[in-house]
């Protein structure tokens, strides 16, 4: 069980094992930092990607504060109210660990920024405030089918009113795949 606070600066959210992710890259002579980018330009390459289990989008979102609880029910408490669950997205987990941020994050991406050493990824504003725009959770090398559900508080508290769940079961094969951004099957935003 496990539960942070994502600051999400842009319209998503990424969830990725990052040696799949650059598996999948190297296999397609990828070298682009640009990739987001990358895979709005090349639809059968971003639904490759899907396929092969290396990431997922959860978007379109607005930008605020999300608490990401990870794990089953018992991160949940009589404070949240649940707006809705989709399941079925996989993930291929390669090196022991996810990385969950917000999807900006992969506008330029720098492999180098996921260090296997950090657990976050944060920046300061001019403020002195502290914002995460990505964490790393551990996880055994696997195949994971990943449910997420979407949270609303119920009971108004200091902190983010918004929350996402992500529950990873291990599987033993893909079946099919589900595309996040197919906007008449997902509404990933809560904010009315």
């Amino acid at each position: 069980m496990e539960k942070r606070t994502l600051s999400v600066s842009g319209y998503g959210i990424y969830v990725v094992s990052i040696a799949a992710l650059k598996r999948f890259l190297t296999t397609k002579q990828i070298k682009c930092k640009k990739l987001l980018s990358v895979f709005r330009g090349n639809h059968d390459l971003y639904i490759e990607s899907l396929k092969e289990a290396v990431w997922f989008p959860i978007l379109p979102i607005d930008s605020i504060d999300y608490d990401i609880m990870i794990g089953c029910d018992e991160v949940m408490n009589d404070s949240w109210t649940e707006v809705f669950t989709y399941d079925g997205f996989n993930l291929a987990v390669e090196d022991g660990s996810v990385w969950i941020g917000c999807l900006t994050g992969l506008a330029y991406f720098k492999i180098s920024q996921f260090n296997p050493e950090l657990d976050c990824l944060s920046y300061q504003t001019l403020d002195g405030e502290t914002l995460n725009k990505g964490f790393r959770i551990k996880l055994e090398k696997g195949k994971y089918r990943v449910a997420i559900s979407g949270y609303k508080k119920s009971v108004m508290s200091n902190g983010a009113i918004y929350g996402y769940r992500f529950n990873f079961e291990p599987v033993d094969e893909f079946t099919s795949y589900n595309d996040p951004r197919d906007d008449e099957q997902y509404t990933f935003n809560m904010v009315p």
